[in-house]
């Protein structure tokens, strides 16, 4: 599965049959982006207007039983009115019950037993201090690099060099300083310009949570952050454009900031989708590898989240899109994890013989990234996340 092919087209063809998930949220920004990035998304339009025959709300993922339609005033002209009644008929596309899938478990799931146990592992195998983080590789000159995860031969073959090596340029080494404390101090920056509340602090680590109000940075430090923070996000444009070009097209339109945090998130998705699906020619075992990277990757996913706990470069940016946009939820981060294990050979469901089953996979493996663009994109004027959602 790959997120620049297989999720789309997906996307595309689920749509266009009427019988997709709310892949796309129902906001006027995210559809003329859609819309822009290329012709591929042409056919979406008629689907997607934010008409009131074509708005939808999440119930209970348990309430199968269609929801009898309301009848809404024709010469109402306020927004407010328009909204509940929209709300309270939660028509779908297929006139079938309206699901939110955000969240759900499949306890029959051999793909989700699977991470569900290997998580448990990878969790006892930390009190070990066993950590499967990165992988090391030797560099044209013959020093060995130590890649980030989700990092391999193929994406660097397809970018052109190593990822995130970068980083070494902006390491003061005069004062003993090292990648890693680079890397925390400027996470720590970033997490003090955060509202309140946006993060927890009660990891209990003191150098990788939530960065405490008395930290003060000098003007030297913080124009070395922002430049690294700078480089990071424009590496994670250059992945962007690599794997997904007509996507990364698609983004020159956005606001500056945006841009850059769509980037970010896409690189979240490859990396994600680069640790289920790499090859893993030197494993014995690469399903039970593949999920204890997972597991990792879940817990880090989470922690960056919850604490603004940051592990490498390439986290910066998204830990940055947190701080920006403090709405950015964990749970479509979380969801597509398991939307990437559903089609894995010998773990996930590889046919399916109903769209309704199928409606899960789309919303995971796709529907997820509407969500997780959704704060970043905004609303527009008189609807609210829940209602786009």
């Amino acid at each position: 599965m790959k997120i620049s092919a297989k999720a789309t087209a997906l996307y595309l063809t689920l749509s266009i049959t009427n019988n997709a998930y709310a892949l796309v949220p129902p906001i006027r920004t995210q559809r003329d982006v859609l819309h822009a990035s290329s012709s591929l998304f042409s056919q979406r339009r008629s689907i997607i207007q934010p008409s009131s025959s074509r708005r939808r709300t999440p119930s209970s993922p348990s309430s199968l039983s269609s929801i009898a339609p309301q009848q809404t005033s024709s010469s109402s002209s306020d927004a407010k009115t328009k909204i509940s009644n929209e709300l309270s008929r939660g028509v779908t596309l297929d006139n079938g019950p309206v699901i939110d899938f955000a969240s759900v478990k499949d306890s029959t799931s051999r793909a989700e037993r699977a991470l569900s146990e290997a998580r448990k592992r990878y969790e006892r195998s930390l009190l070990l201090a066993v950590s499967s983080t990165e992988t090391t590789k030797k560099g044209e000159d013959g020093r060995l690099l130590e890649r980030l995860m989700g990092i391999n031969d193929e994406v660097v073959q397809e970018v052109g060099y190593e990822i995130g090596q970068f980083v070494q340029e902006y390491v003061d080494t005069a004062n003993g300083e090292t990648v890693e404390t680079l890397v925390q101090n400027c996470g720590a920056w970033l997490r003090s310009k955060a509202k309140e509340g946006t993060f927890s602090n009660t990891n209990g680590d003191s150098t990788t949570t939530a960065s405490s109000t008395t930290t003060t940075f000098t003007t030297e430090d913080i124009a070395r952050y922002e430049r690294l923070l700078s480089r990071a996000y424009e590496e994670s444009g250059i992945v962007t454009s690599a794997f997904a070009k007509t996507f990364y097209l698609g983004t020159q339109g956005l606001p500056e900031p945006a841009k850059k945090a769509i980037w970010a998130i896409y690189v979240w998705c490859r990396r994600t989708d680069e640790i289920v699906d790499a090859p893993r020619p030197q494993s014995s075992n690469p399903n039970e590898e593949m999920l204890t990277d997972l597991s990792e990757w879940e817990i880090r996913t989470e922690k960056l989240f919850e604490c603004g706990q940051v592990v490498d470069v390439l986290d910066l940016p998204l830990l940055d899109c947190k701080v920006k946009y403090p709405k950015l939820p964990v749970t479509p981060f979380a969801d597509m994890i398991r939307g990437m294990l559903m089609d894995i050979p010998g773990l996930g469901q590889e046919r399916y013989e109903t769209w309704e089953e199928l409606h899960l996979y789309c919303y995971r493996v796709a529907g997820t990234v509407g969500l997780m663009s959704m704060p970043v994109f905004g609303c527009a004027e008189g609807y609210t996340d829940e209602i786009a959602k």
